[in-house]
């Protein structure tokens, strides 16, 4: 009798073993509570009555009934109950929503809701949501996604899980817990390719018109299979598989494009940035969320340029994160950039001077639109885009026209203005517009001869070229003359007796020309007349 328990006990102990060494890096550590025994142990957390034996083995009891509070037993995850877990609805952003199995309706997602397996998550063109599984980890549904919850389970009162989904269409980002319990499964598979992981950070995608899923890798490492191929995918490297052929070894992802000259502030709504170009990249994603966990995405484009083309949002402090993407359809490593909005109230139009325009200095006015709600506009004038040292700086303005109060001297300027609404807010300044300020022309009384006239008037600035004109008309239609100098003067042969009208404009070095100076009149005299009378008939009369 002695050896048959001898051999009872011995198989008792192979089995136990057997089972112990397949899942020794897969055990719960269970504290014992006052009043357990190893029967009330298996009958509460174990799938079957059978296994309390191998549980007295594995543990080294001698008396199964009496259990000292606080031992610690250790019970293999393989034994343990499968129980239904859920996934909660950390948010849910645009057009979001959940196919329900249990009930086959589709319903809007909202925070704190629960889905549990079979459930569906379905994402429209603006649309993002992000879940939290039981273990902790996390997982955000990009736009034009469909992902399946095949399999939600959780190991009896262990934070062992296992977390098999399944994205049909799209993109998805993977937080995985790494303090997840030994044991524990988080598996992501696509219609061609599967990919299984243990504490890391990831991106699946699956593009159903190529029939392509891209596994990418940003900390820990991915098991990424396809057909009967597995490999395995480290951090910062990527790989592609696509249908009906051979899985594609992990490559570098690309670097993050650089941020350190973004702006802190933009002002400008819809919000665009420009990017520094990343080698390599064939297009660029762009990513803003209200702060960097990233668990809602307020904004989330592809451009083919190294640009945001972001949306309008409204005034606050805001993360951008973009990544490269490269031919393969690999996106890259993340870059981040906080900065704030500050686009309200939105500064008005700047209506004259013109940019890059010509005014003549006895003309020059600014003028700009009234925005609806403005009470006051903030002024500034400089000689440099910069507004380092602004010439004017006018902070409380109350009409939209300004006529400087003392002259300014010819050359560039550069001049802006902004808005304060009826709350006091302070908007941006406008973009800067750039003007040429020119000296006006200031004629002299020609001098004639009997078969010449010569006209002279003040210099410009160094450089510049002058159009003179002479017509028989005041709307310049019928020219008598039209020449082009590099002096302030010109001479022509003396014309027919009559009213003539004369107007002069600058060129400048680059060739931009500049708006006419005031129309004057002179009148000619019969030649019969010659000398008499000329100071009288060729005295200058501007014409109004």
């Amino acid at each position: 009798m002695r050896a048959i328990k001898t051999c009872t006990l011995l198989a008792f102990m192979t089995l136990a073993l057997w089972g112990a060494n397949d899942t020794r890096a897969q055990e719960w550590l269970y504290t014992v509570r006052p009043g357990d025994n190893l029967w009330s142990v298996t009958a509460e957390h174990l799938t079957k009555m059978d296994y309390w034996p191998r549980l007295q083995v594995l543990n080294e009891i001698a008396d199964p009934e009496r259990l000292p509070p606080g031992m610690k037993l250790r019970i293999p995850i393989a034994w343990l109950k499968r129980l239904p877990a859920t996934a909660q609805v950390l948010s849910a952003h645009g057009q979001s929503q959940a196919l329900i199995a249990a009930t086959n309706q589709t319903v809007a997602l909202r925070p704190g809701q629960l889905l549990e397996s079979g459930d569906t998550v379905l994402t429209g063109p603006e649309g993002n949501a992000t879940l939290e599984f039981g273990d902790g980890s996390r997982l955000l549904v990009q736009a034009n996604s469909q992902l399946n919850l095949r399999s939600l389970n959780a190991y009896g009162r262990t934070k062992v899980r296992d977390t098999v989904l399944q994205l049909l269409r799209g993109r998805v980002e993977n937080e995985v817990n790494p303090q997840l319990g030994a044991g524990s499964q988080y598996e992501v598979s696509t219609p061609v390719a599967t990919s299984a992981v243990r504490g890391t950070r990831f991106r699946i995608g699956m593009n159903v018109e190529t029939a392509k899923a891209h596994a990418e890798v940003l900390a820990g490492r991915v098991d990424f299979r396809s057909g009967r191929k597995t490999q395995a995918v480290a951090k910062g490297l990527g790989s592609v598989a696509e249908g009906g052929k051979p899985l594609l070894p992990p490559v570098p992802l690309l670097g993050p494009p650089a941020t350190a000259d973004l702006p802190p502030v933009v002002t400008r709504v819809p919000i665009k940035i420009a990017l520094s170009p990343v080698k390599g990249a064939v297009a660029y994603r762009a990513q803003i969320a209200s702060d960097n966990r990233f668990e809602t995405l307020l904004f989330d484009g592809v451009s083919s340029t190294p640009a945001v083309n972001g949306p309008d949002l409204p005034d606050g402090d805001y993360v951008l994160r973009v990544r490269g993407i490269d031919a393969k359809g690999l996106e890259g490593l993340d870059a981040y950039h906080a900065f704030r909005l500050h686009a309200r109230p939105e500064p008005p139009f700047l209506m004259q001077p013109i940019h890059q325009g010509m005014v003549l200095e006895k003309s020059l006015s600014f003028k700009w639109s009234e925005p609806e709600n403005a009470v006051s506009y903030h002024f500034q004038l400089a000689q440099d885009e910069r507004f380092a040292a602004p010439l004017l700086d006018i902070p409380e303005y109350a009409r939209s026209e300004l006529k400087p109060d003392r002259p300014l001297e010819p050359r560039n300027y550069y001049w802006r203005v902004g808005v304060r609404d009826s709350s006091g807010r302070q908007g941006p300044f406008s973009d800067p517009q750039a003007f040429k300020l020119q000296p006006t022309p200031e004629l002299q009384p020609p001098e004639v001869s009997a078969d010449a006239m010569t006209f002279r008037w003040s210099a410009g600035l160094p450089g510049d070229r002058y159009e003179f004109q002479l017509a028989r008309d005041a709307s310049f239609e019928d020219i008598a003359v039209s020449r082009e100098v590099a002096e302030p003067q010109l001479s022509v042969s003396r014309p027919s007796s009559g009213f003539y009208y004369l107007r002069i404009r600058t060129i400048d070095a680059s060739g931009a020309a500049g708006p006419y100076g005031p129309t004057q009149r002179i009148d000619v005299p019969p030649a019969s007349y010659w000398p008499i009378g000329l100071v009288v008939f060729l005295t200058l009369v501007l014409v109004l």
